[in-house]
């Protein structure tokens, strides 16, 4: 069994010692083009596969949502977990959220979304004729086994999880504004409950979907979208604020996750 873990804010090293036998892979190229550096390793009869999203170096982002897009990262780093004999993925992502009964992911609560929404500033991703699966389906790019171990995991830490959640993208590098944000509330009122919006993970999970890959996320709500809280910060420091906090729970998760595997 290989599993793979797409790394976001904050969570470049998080899991490291998790692992035995850590091999540490230079930044290589595909078809399709750059992957970062990247670390695999073992957990018990586990294969391990770290794969950050975005990178970082000197605390900035080396590569932006955006720059996924402009360079075929998404592509890039799928395939790369193709290649790999990956089996399933886990993506770990910072969102904001839409409802106010989300808690912020600081105060040991977590969303895992099960439904999909292309929002605002919304990318296409395709493997082309390529793919396994040439015309995925967004309603399934949430593996519903995957979603439930999640589940487990994050109630086996002590945290809250607020499942079958729905995740709006929206693209980056740009948090939303407060009328796109008031646009996309009125849209999905009825989509309730556990509605938030981020710059990633749909474009994953429509990949690993066209190469049928099993794939579920945890995202952490590190703020209340634009407009919706008057005195909410929405930046990148307080993405990183939040995450500090929260990546003690992020890597009990992890190791609960991969205790279920070996079991």
């Amino acid at each position: 069994m290989k599993i793979a873990f797409l790394l976001g804010s904050g969570l470049s090293t998080a899991f490291d010692h998790l692992l035995l036998n850590i091999q540490y892979h230079k930044e290589t190229h595909n078809s399709y083009g750059r992957v970062l550096p990247y670390k695999t390793g073992t957990y018990h009869d586990v294969e391990v596969v770290l794969l950050p999203r975005h990178g970082e170096k000197d605390g900035k982002p080396i590569r932006s949502p955006a720059e996924l897009i402009q360079e075929k990262g998404y592509e890039a780093n799928v395939l790369r977990l193709y290649e790999e004999g990956v089996d399933l993925v886990y993506g770990f992502s910072a969102v904001g959220a839409l409802d106010l009964d989300i808690p912020i992911a600081d105060q040991h609560a977590f969303v895992v979304p099960g439904r999909a929404f292309r929002g605002f500033a919304a990318s296409r991703h395709s493997f082309g004729t390529t793919s396994k699966n040439v015309h995925s389906n967004l309603n399934s790019i949430f593996d519903l086994e995957l979603q439930r171990k999640v589940g487990s995991a994050i109630r086996e830490t002590g945290c809250l999880a607020l499942e079958n959640g729905l995740y709006i993208y929206n693209g980056g590098d740009c948090f939303e504004s407060s009328d796109e944000i008031a646009v996309l509330d009125e849209l999905t009122q009825s989509r309730r409950p556990y509605r938030i919006v981020g710059m990633t993970t749909v474009p994953e999970g429509m990949l690993l979907s066209q190469m049928g890959i099993p794939f579920a996320a945890i995202c952490s709500n590190v703020n209340y979208a634009n407009g919706l809280v008057p005195s909410a910060v929405v930046d990148h420091k307080e993405t990183k604020r939040v995450m500090a906090i929260a990546k003690k729970d992020i890597v009990q998760i992890v190791e609960h996750l991969l205790d279920s595997t070996t079991t």
